[in-house]
This record gives structure tokens, sequence and C-alpha cells, in this order.
């Protein structure tokens, strides 16, 4: 029964890490559905993606101290830690695909 268990927190965790950087691309586009201005507001979705990130670690850390390495936790881990990685270093990528998916797609002049 403990080997059932681990391999749900093993989902888990993945789910986590893979919903961290699935929402990236989601709220950039609902934020700049109205105006350019939403573009600057990239931070919270960051921010967003931290948080569940860090869920999806704490999910995941106790069942790897407990040495229970599957291939699915690893992945899971190494998903929300290389957002969280990403989200404080690497973030400059982020704005600039936001603004780019804005100039690329701009909505018709309101009338």
């Amino acid at each position: 029964m403990r080997d059932a268990g681990e391999t749900f927190v093993a989902a888990v965790c993945f789910c986590f890490g893979v919903l961290a950087w699935l929402q990236m691309p989601a709220v950039c586009g609902f934020m700049l559905s109205s105006t350019l201005r939403g573009a600057d507001n990239y931070v919270y979705s960051i921010w967003l993606g931290v948080l569940i990130a860090t869920i999806g670690l704490a999910a995941g850390l106790p069942s790897l101290l407990r040495r229970s390495g599957r291939w699915l936790l690893l992945g899971g881990l190494g998903l929300s830690a290389g957002f969280i990685i990403s989200g404080a270093l690497g973030y400059q990528w982020y704005d600039e695909a936001c603004h780019a998916i804005y100039e690329e797609f701009p909505l018709p002049p309101a009338e």
C-alpha cells in the first residue's frame, strides 16, 4: 500500500511542476487580452508559478527524503525547482515573450 501512496505523491508533484510552467502562457495571454499595459504585469504570473512550484516541492521532498526516487517524482521536483530558478534568475525572456505576443497579435482598435 505504501507503494501506491508514493506513486500518488509522485504524480501530484509532477502535476504541480507541469502546471507551474503551463500557467505562464495562459496567464500572459489573459493579461494581454485588454491592453499592452497588461504585458508589464508578467511578474504576477511568475509569482503564481513560484507558489505552484513551491507546493510541488513541498509535496515531493518528503518522498525524496524517504529515498523513494521514482522518475516521476524526480521529474516533478526538477520541473518545480527549474521554474523557481528560472523565475528568480532568468525572467527577462518571459517579459520579452509577453510583449512579443501582444505585438504579433494586436487587438483591433476600439470604435
